[in-house]
């Protein structure tokens, strides 16, 4: 056995090419591709790290990148990585026309070295028996795996990366904003007076968003709507657990909601055949997107992360992962109910930021917030969870005055954003009609508010157990 069998995977010929390449570039086109392809990260000799980093920031500064050039933007780097002897052998070695080939040799190459320094914390972590239970360390895995798997996809990378690595990251993550926006970097949620509230920047990936509310709020029609936008509307790969009712249950007032339709009309059939028709082409719509439904009752946080992950090597990303509702899942043993839910609430916040998608949680409320004067909730108010305000990026309470006033119009929907790490806070209003929601702005929730007063609030009577 040779001690060739102990250096990592790597191809200094294929580094030394793209090198020699980029310096002699007269294809911009081309050059670009292999940007795509490689960060400075996956070449093996640090040496040829310093080399690219160098050409890339002549090609984003516009300037030459030959030999000359290079060896003025290296300076003090020069007799680092070789001497201008180095750079000039390497810019004599190449084929342009295969630079391509050779940029995704070392990319391939990089993944393995990768691969094969996971797979040793795997082995590391099978070997720690004690203290760890088997279904953790199975678990600590499947994310070390997944994570070989992002790379494998993505180039991205766990651990500590230097400034001006993550710096460039940003600087493609902003042109890729203004040139597309699918590549947006928060998402909407698909209810006009909240996403006005969270613009300009939107629910952004990696964040957990929290709506909290007491029942027959709204919760679960709220649930749908943001949901049936992100899978209808964003087109994003959407997985749905759903711990309070069936999927199919679910899907039904899914289908009602986007249809504006009353889910009686599946029981009692429609008094007009245009609302039937315009059910069934939402069926047509929903069953075109990327969405996946468990209705698995009383799950684990682990079993929501596993099945997440299994969604993202299926699909390459994933735009939400929504739960209905935190008290539902089973929790781990703990001193305390409210640190039991709070490692969930904190898992589910590593979760979407692992996944870089928007985790939605819905939480019930405590009963006694329901003593004060001002019914409308806060974060404090959310039952038996210690860290829903440490963890959570957006906080929402949903309040209907109509639960508690009979008097008041019993459409009327307020949305309170509480908590908005990455902008302002204020309420959004909406409308409930037959289980679905209608988008409605301030100046038409006061009209509503004036109409139910004059009216004692028999304008319209509504069914508000369905919501």
């Amino acid at each position: 056995m040779t001690n060739d069998l102990l250096v990592p995977p790597h191809s200094n010929d294929a580094e030394q090419a793209v090198l020699g390449a980029l310096m002699l570039n007269t294809d911009d086109e081309r050059c670009q591709r292999v940007i795509g392809i490689l960060k400075p990260t996956a070449f093996y000799r640090s040496q040829h790290q310093i080399i690219y980093r160098a050409i890339l920031n002549l090609i984003k500064s516009r300037m030459p990148t030959d030999l000359i050039t290079l060896s003025e933007t290296l300076g003090t780097d020069l007799e680092l990585v070789g001497g201008f002897g180095y750079l000039a052998e390497i810019c004599s070695m190449p084929t342009l026309a295969n630079v391509v080939e050779y940029a995704r040799i070392v990319r391939e190459k990089a993944i393995r070295r990768y691969a094969m320094e996971k797979l040793n914390i795997c082995a590391e972590l099978m070997m720690a028996e004690q203290g760890t239970k088997l279904d953790d360390q199975l678990m600590a895995m499947q994310q070390v795996i997944s994570s070989v798997i992002d790379s494998a996809k993505t180039g991205s990378r766990g651990g500590l990366r230097e400034v001006r690595d993550v710096l460039d990251d940003w600087a493609q993550d902003v042109e890729r904003r203004f040139s597309s926006p699918d590549h947006a970097a928060g998402l909407t949620l698909g209810i006009t007076g909240i996403d006005d509230i969270l613009a300009p920047k939107q629910a952004l990936r990696g964040s957990l968003v929290v709506v909290g509310a007491r029942p027959k709020m709204g919760k679960t029609a709220t649930y749908n709507a943001i949901a049936t936008h992100f899978a209808l509307s964003h087109k994003l790969p959407t997985l749905l657990f759903n711990l309070e009712m069936t999927d199919r249950s679910l899907v039904e007032r899914m289908v009602a909601q986007e249809a504006h339709v009353s889910s009686n009309i599946f029981y009692t059939g429609a008094h007009d055949d245009t609302e039937m028709a315009r059910a069934m082409a939402k069926v047509q719509e929903l069953m075109n997107t990327k969405m996946m439904i468990d209705s698995t009752p009383g799950v684990r946080l682990s079993h929501i992360e596993y099945e997440c992950r299994k969604a993202k090597r299926k699909y390459g990303a994933v735009g939400l992962v929504a739960i209905d509702y935190l008290t539902l899942m089973k929790a781990e043993q703990a001193e305390r109910r409210d640190i039991a839910y709070g490692d969930i609430t904190t898992g589910l916040k590593n979760l979407a930021k692992e996944l870089d998608c928007v985790v939605l949680l819905l939480t019930q409320l405590n009963r006694q917030l329901e003593q004060r004067a001002d019914k409308r909730p806060l974060p404090s108010d959310s039952k038996d969870t210690g860290n829903i305000e440490q963890d959570a990026d957006v906080w929402i309470g949903i309040y209907r005055d109509a639960v508690y006033n009979e008097n008041a119009d019993k459409t009327l929907v307020e949305y309170l954003v509480r908590l908005n790490r990455e902008g302002g806070t204020g309420t959004a209003y909406a409308q409930m009609i037959n289980g679905y929601i209608k988008d409605i702005d301030a100046l038409d929730a006061m009209r509503l508010m004036e109409a139910s007063n004059k009216t004692g609030g028999r304008k319209y009577r509504g069914d508000i157990d369905q919501f």
